[in-house]
């Protein structure tokens, strides 16, 4: 029996873009042309024991308008000891491929499945969570924009304090998703602003467009061939930006916008 289960998707694609959401939770994107390998952790997606539904949407890549038909891909989910080294991982599900792409152009194909899963602990998540579809776009928006500009000031700043009070949902059910140990935490901790640039700023914000998640109980902006969540740029052009993934929720009908993933 497996004490600390780690979750993790195989990914495996050749001439397509690819999404990946698991109950309804994006936890990868790739929109490189080429081929791609990689394997990726998926506990943060899972809050609950039994039935965890799967989402694989195929995208047509820049400058075309369907699916090549030489696009091909695997997708399997293993799960493994967690904290044991050389302990090997099991097979949990191999999703089969869908063609229908190859026998007519399609410019998204979207395949649907399902795995089991059993996790010693427990998360809220967005569980009891309020319907966001309820709400009006433009007051969600004001309220996003906000959350930027300060999740930008926290940066500029390394204000660590503040960034705990913002972030602290996330990162204690992370930490308990993966098992982690109490220095590890403490590492991570530590190592919250390690690598930023000095000054970033956001990304246009006419190039965002509000999305919804988590079957509406989660609410963030994306833009093209980015995950949801923020994208920063530095003010010095010669140091790399990056996109922070980031999901939204509200606890109550009354209660503002909280970072959950």
């Amino acid at each position: 029996m497996i004490r600390e289960p780690f979750y993790e998707l195989e990914i495996k694609t050749g001439n397509c873009w690819i999404e990946i959401l698991v109950n309804n939770l994006p936890v990868f994107s790739n929109y490189e042309d080429g081929g791609m390998a990689v394997d990726y952790p998926i506990n943060d997606a899972i809050i609950e024991n039994g039935t965890q539904s799967l989402e694989i949407r195929l995208l047509a890549s820049d400058g075309t308008e369907s699916i090549s038909r030489y696009a091909d891909y695997e997708v399997k989910v293993f799960v493994k000891e967690a904290n044991a080294e050389g302990s090997g991982r099991k097979l949990v599900y191999e999703v089969p491929q869908n063609t229908d792409y190859k026998e007519k152009p399609l410019f998204i194909s979207t395949q649907k499945a399902s795995f089991r899963a059993e996790i010693p602990y427990k998360n809220i998540g967005w569980t009891d969570s309020v319907d966001l579809l309820d709400f009006p776009k433009d007051m969600l928006l004001q309220e996003l924009k906000e959350k930027l500009h300060k999740i930008t000031a926290i940066y500029n700043s390394k204000n660590i304090t503040d960034y705990r009070k913002l972030y602290n949902n996330r990162v204690e059910e992370h930490n308990k998703s993966f098992y982690l140990t109490d220095e590890e935490i403490r590492e991570n901790a530590e190592s919250t602003f390690s690598g930023l640039p000095e000054k970033l700023e956001s990304i246009d914000w006419q190039t965002y467009q509000l999305v919804f998640y988590g079957e509406g109980k989660l609410v963030s902006l994306q833009t093209r061939k980015q995950p949801p969540g923020f994208v920063f740029e530095s003010l010095n052009k010669d140091e790399y930006g990056f996109t922070e993934m980031l999901l939204f929720h509200k606890k109550t009908n009354d209660s503002p916008l909280e970072i959950i993933r």
